[in-house]
């Protein structure tokens, strides 16, 4: 639940963050896709940044060994996994695999929040409301 919270959080705020600074400065055309693309791209990046961690915690927390009674053999809990991952590899330990999370998360950033931004700039276009988006 706190991926999923994280994640969200991070993808959303700065998606509306970078693209209100994209438009304030015009770096492209207003209402353009270059607006809602380069913000989603900035947004992956950054969702990526956040979720890393949780997954790389929750991928060893699943995929350690059992014994017999069915308890963990390497970690006790969650904060457990992240304490241990922490002291042994350092903050770099969180990171491992993020290229990988980068493509997979990154094209899927990319496309909701560009649609999404596009389906509300035509909505709007047809309301003739397009000045107040």
């Amino acid at each position: 639940m706190a991926r999923v919270t994280v994640g969200s959080a991070s993808q959303l705020t700065t998606f509306a963050a970078s693209k209100e600074y994209i438009e304030k400065y015009e770096m492209f055309p207003k209402h353009s896709w270059s607006n809602s693309i380069a913000s989603a791209l900035i947004s992956g990046c950054v969702t990526v940044f956040f979720m890393t961690p949780f997954d790389v915690v929750s991928t060893r927390f699943y995929n350690q060994g059992t014994d017999p009674g069915g308890k963990g053999l390497l970690y006790t809990n969650v904060a457990d996994c992240f304490v241990k991952i922490f002291k042994k590899e350092g903050i770099w330990g969180f990171y491992k695999g993020w290229g990988a999370h980068l493509f997979r998360l990154g094209p899927h950033t990319v496309l909701s929040l560009v649609f999404w931004n596009q389906l509300r700039v035509t909505y709007k276009r047809l309301q003739g409301t397009l000045d107040t988006v």
